[in-house]
């Protein structure tokens, strides 16, 4: 109980050294703990259930063994403890992770490391976003993002989940291991580099916990922002727009257009954060990307312009499919709210605006759906009968 729903501090024991030693004592919880055990092995001696050399030697392990499996396993540095409202994809990256993410990066990309802060984490939702800042070198800083094992298992049942309710959309295959997830936004980062796509510089990525933490390091874009905080006019629409073009024109898709990860600098729109990104996409991810762009524009100017300036870019058809295959599930999550909190029917005008096509389907079954349908609700039923079955017993009681 103590370590696995008591924060640590101060009411638990705690260590490590980003804990202030007037922290690092006996808390609440262990003399809870502790006279619960002296008063239960007191009654079992005093009702010759146990001798007192059994009671000694039971407590002893019994409390041995789960401190050391959970410090072994599951360290609070690693899986922490809390009850504040905040993403599970935002891990601390102070204490001995930031001195391992220090030495990491001078180790292996020869980086003179003042500090690594978390930055932007409002707009992440599957890593934590990192700012590199450095010492005597130029450029002052670089931006990094950590991705563990702990966002591998969020996106393996994000997936799932999508997968139960949509089927499996394209190429949204799970990664096998963080390693592989890192390799894939190191080499997508790169081939969009070589194809003049507007992208930060990529300077690899560093291996902190073999398998199980990694860091990729980027080009950090001093001066940008995020575009749906300014307001825009017809040059960066048309930047924009034309930013989809060459990526059409360059068999990608990012498949993760919002706008926490469009950003403007100096005039011109820059895409970040391309881990969900695909090569050879068909021709429906490729409208979605340009829906969603044309979305993106739309909330920092208006969605009459935005379309007016696509028609110079796009043809009629091309629009018209866009907008027959977005929907809800093909907008990130940021954009939703965003479309929301702006007031305006920003899709509707849109679609209303674009040629009449019947809307693209989303839902694909499959035997594998099926399956994993079957599954999810023959867990949740056997969940609610031992649910039940415990109820009963506990009246029995």
């Amino acid at each position: 109980a103590a370590y696995t729903l008591v924060p640590q501090g101060r009411w638990r024991v705690a260590r490590g050294p980003e804990v202030p030693p007037e922290q690092d004592r006996t808390s609440p919880v262990v003399w809870v703990i502790g006279g619960s055990l002296l008063v239960l092995g007191f009654a079992q001696i005093y009702l010759a259930v146990e001798n007192p050399t059994d009671v000694l030697i039971g407590a002893i392990v019994g409390v041995a063994i789960p401190t050391v499996a959970f410090r072994m396993i599951a360290p609070a540095e690693v899986f922490p403890i809390s009850y504040r409202r905040q993403r599970t994809a935002h891990i601390n990256v102070g204490g001995r992770r930031g001195e391992a993410i220090c030495r990491a990066l001078s180790e292996q990309l020869g980086l003179d490391v003042v500090s690594v802060e978390p930055f932007a984490l409002e707009g992440s939702w599957g890593s934590t976003p990192v700012l590199i800042r450095l010492g005597t070198q130029d450029p002052p800083a670089l931006f990094g993002k950590l991705y563990t094992s702990t966002h591998l298992r969020s996106d393996r049942w994000y997936k799932l989940g999508r997968t139960l309710l949509y089927g499996r959309l394209e190429d949204e295959a799970t990664f096998s291991s963080v390693r592989r997830l890192i390799e894939y936004e190191d080499y997508l980062l790169r081939l969009m580099w070589a194809e003049g796509l507007p992208v930060a510089e990529c300077y690899g990525f560093v291996e902190i916990t073999p398998e199980r933490e990694y860091l990729i390091v980027t080009e950090f874009l001093q001066g940008a922002v995020e575009i749906g905080d300014v307001r825009i006019d017809e040059a960066v629409i048309d930047d924009g727009l034309a930013v989809v073009r060459r990526l059409w024109d360059a068999g990608l898709a990012h498949r993760d257009i919002k706008p926490a990860n469009v950003l403007l600098r100096n005039g011109k729109v820059f895409l970040v954060d391309v881990a969900f990104a695909e090569v050879r996409p068909s021709p429906w991810r490729q409208a979605v990307d340009l829906a969603n762009m044309m979305l993106v524009l739309a909330l920092s100017s208006d969605p009459d312009l935005v379309y007016e300036r696509a028609r110079l870019v796009f043809s009629d058809d091309e629009l018209a499919e866009a907008f027959a295959a977005t929907r809800g599930v093909t907008m990130p999550g940021q954009l939703r709210a965003r479309l929301r909190e702006d007031g305006r029917d920003c899709l509707g005008r849109m679609r209303a605006l674009a040629p009449d096509r019947p809307p693209i389907r989303i839902q694909h079954w499959s035997l594998r759906r099926l399956g994993l349908t079957a599954a999810a609700l023959v867990g949740a039923v056997l969940a609610a009968l031992g649910f039940f079955n415990a109820l009963g017993e506990i009246r029995v009681l």
